[in-house]
């Protein structure tokens, strides 16, 4: 059921379905972030003047259900998923029911007030562009099967990235990103970075697996891409991106391609977590990821 919800919302968006949207992603802060969505300024500039960007609705079930993805127990996290979109009664699960109501009238108002004021410039950026590009980041390679039967012109490209710079990355953002799921995989491996390259590890390998069954049935639509060799040469891997696309490459694109070529021969950003890594952590990843360095038929040791 989650896959088939998750394939519905992308399909709603990519098609500009906006009524079909959830409240929780009209009004989600991440518009604010000017450089990933400057062709819908239209709708950000709406949603500042009519004051909707702070929306305080999420602390309604922040405690029970915590505030970041896989803060809490997985059995709580799919306890709260239920709740979230009535599939169970929360006086009958024995939780607080005021802090689900409160969350959901509290999101009701502000539907009234984007649907009134805002959802049609967002439709109008949607629907006014042939071609549609859209970043997920949660959602699995299972829930594109829907979507490529679905939308027969989807394209898809598959980015993963080497765990060990993923485990890097991701402690940056200190304890509060740290996860239920991390924290019990620190106590095993000692260390952080460990962790949560395996953590990567776990759902990226089953994802390549659907991703190869996906293109034995849709051959031709999915692209897998490598984020070591974007850095490496992102001008030749935005070309090989419009040529999967059957589109023509944008001057302007390939220019900032051209730059960002010459900035990461600079600063060798693709190995950059070599010199921030032990090297028995290093070595402790290379074992746990094995099988994704084997779908991708890279070497752990060479990168």
């Amino acid at each position: 059921m989650e896959i088939e919800a998750v394939s519905e919302f992308i399909r709603n968006l990519l098609t500009g379905d906006v009524d079909e949207l959830p409240t929780e992603t009209l009004v989600h802060h991440f518009w604010t972030f000017v450089k990933e969505h400057k062709q819908v300024i239209g709708y950000l500039n709406c949603l500042k003047s009519h004051q909707l960007t702070q929306v305080e609705c999420y602390r309604h079930s922040a405690v029970y259900c915590g505030s970041r993805f896989g803060e809490k127990p997985p059995e709580r996290l799919e306890l709260c998923r239920q709740l979230l979109s009535n599939e169970i009664n929360a006086t009958t699960a024995g939780v607080d029911a005021h802090i689900f109501n409160n969350r959901i009238s509290c999101f009701q108002w502000y539907r009234r007030r984007v649907d009134r004021t805002c959802t049609h410039e967002l439709r109008k950026a949607i629907v006014g562009r042939r071609l549609r590009a859209t970043k997920v980041v949660r959602a699995t390679m299972e829930s594109m099967g829907p979507l490529l039967k679905a939308l027969p012109a989807l394209r898809i490209i598959h980015l993963v990235r080497d765990p060990r710079a993923v485990g890097l990355s991701r402690i940056k953002f200190g304890a509060s990103g740290c996860g239920w799921y991390t924290q019990r995989l620190s106590e095993s491996s000692g260390s952080r970075i460990v962790a949560e390259a395996s953590l990567y590890c776990h759902h990226v390998t089953a994802d390549i697996r659907s991703r190869l069954a996906l293109e034995r049935e849709f051959p031709g639509r999915i692209k897998s891409v490598r984020y070591e060799d974007v850095v490496a040469n992102p001008e030749q891997s935005f070309r090989d991106i419009y040529t999967f696309l059957d589109e023509p490459a944008p001057f302007a694109t390939l220019r900032e391609m051209q730059r960002m070529a010459t900035k990461g021969r600079t600063m060798n950003l693709s190995t950059k977590w070599q010199q921030n890594m032990s090297y028995m952590e290093a070595i402790a990843i290379a074992r746990r990821c094995n099988e994704f360095f084997h779908l991708m038929n890279i070497s752990a040791i060479d990168i």
